[in-house]
């Protein structure tokens, strides 16, 4: 049997990525059966920005059935491709692995060139894959750092590890200060452009609930790297790739624990494998809405993902209908979502063409009397 193609649910209307203003729609979308709406309302579709129009959702009438789903991830799994296959692999999945190890081997040589080959493969192999992040201010320099081991830099890359740690704490506290101003930290952070003092950076973000559990020890322990390093002490000179490869691996906890996307983070929603939703009591939390809100689209669960030459966006329904569902029945939702009713491009394309036509159909019919 043919594959049947998507259909959009009745009574809904596939929404543009970048929607165009129109006038609201007369009818319940939400999936039961509709009726008249007498009402005038806004839906997605009326924002400028659309599903990214984070200031203007508080507006649309389908808000409580909508949450934030953040798509912009930075993820390098090369250094897991590069282990031997385990020997009680299906010889299928062992000689996938073996081709995607040749390929790894192959990428990394051009980059690196073939001079210290053995070297680069180990080093990378040690590294260990890099932290699951949201996309922010320390992914390129994180790379950067990563890179300068993997080419036996070693003492370079321990420097801006340590480098990039404090620029995460004092990004952590000038981004996020406004949001605590009755805090008793703030007449001592508000002022000042930048922090050296790790100890107390990190006891201002975790009085203010900021950091996550585990996250502070772990930019104490890359403190003591720092202190260990960069201020002169002779032992650094016989543990340089030793100190680097801890520093880097501290780094990637930190990230991995406080900017990652799937580490029971707790502004998440749980139950709803293969994709992050954040949690309606979280959406104003500040490290939230300042670094993971601004990377989501405002969604209903019957969403679906479109790659563009700009990378993915989200498509989605004009509107959900009115009334509220919570986190819980959200991820049941999701999780048993009809997936013939997921939004696609084809979906959208359909029903920009049906609305032209429509409108076409309208402008040709003249009113009694008028003119040729």
């Amino acid at each position: 049997m043919a594959d049947q193609e998507p259909t959009a649910v009745e009574g809904k209307k596939p929404a543009q990525v970048v929607p165009t203003h129109r006038e609201a729609a007369g009818t319940e979308s939400n999936g039961r059966a509709e009726r008249a709406v007498s009402e005038g309302f806004t839906t997605v579709t009326d924002l400028p920005g659309g599903l990214y129009d984070h200031d203007g959702h508080v507006s649309v009438r389908d808000r409580g059935r909508r949450r934030y789903h953040p798509f912009a991830y930075d993820f390098d799994s090369t250094p897991m491709s590069l282990e031997d296959p385990s020997a009680h692999w299906e010889e299928k999945v062992k000689a996938l692995h073996i081709e995607n190890r040749n390929n790894a081997i192959e990428r990394l040589k051009a980059e690196y060139g073939e001079r210290r080959h053995a070297h680069v493969i180990q080093d990378t192999k040690d590294l260990g894959a890099k932290a699951f992040s949201i996309v922010s201010y320390h992914n390129l320099m994180h790379e950067q750092a990563r890179r300068a081991f993997v080419s036996g830099l070693y003492f370079p890359a321990l420097v801006a590890t340590c480098a990039l740690g404090e620029r995460i704490l004092n990004h952590l506290i000038l981004d996020l200060r406004d949001h605590y101003k009755a805090s008793p930290h703030y007449r001592r952070v508000y002022r000042s452009e930048s922090f050296d003092d790790w100890r107390f950076a990190v006891r201002v973000l975790e009085d203010w609930g900021v950091l996550l559990p585990d996250v502070g020890m772990a930019f104490m322990e890359l403190a003591t790297l720092r202190n260990r390093s960069v201020h002169f002490n002779p032992a650094t000179y016989s543990t340089m790739r030793e100190d680097a490869l801890s520093a880097l691996k501290t780094l990637g906890r930190v990230i991995q624990l406080q900017f990652g996307g799937f580490g029971r983070q707790p502004w998440f929603i749980e139950n709803t494998p293969g994709a992050q939703f954040i949690k309606r009591t979280y959406e104003n939390v500040p490290f939230v809405k300042t670094y993971i809100v601004p990377l989501s689209g405002f969604v209903g669960v019957e969403y679906g993902m479109d790659l563009t030459q700009r990378g993915w966006r989200h498509l989605d329904y004009h509107d959900y209908g009115p009334g509220d569902v919570d986190d819980a029945e959200y991820a049941r939702l999701y999780r048993e979502r009809d997936h013939s009713k997921v939004v696609t491009r084809e979906m959208v394309e359909r029903a920009a063409q049906a609305a032209a036509e429509a409108e076409e159909a309208a402008n040709s019919v003249r009113p009694e009397g008028a003119g040729p």
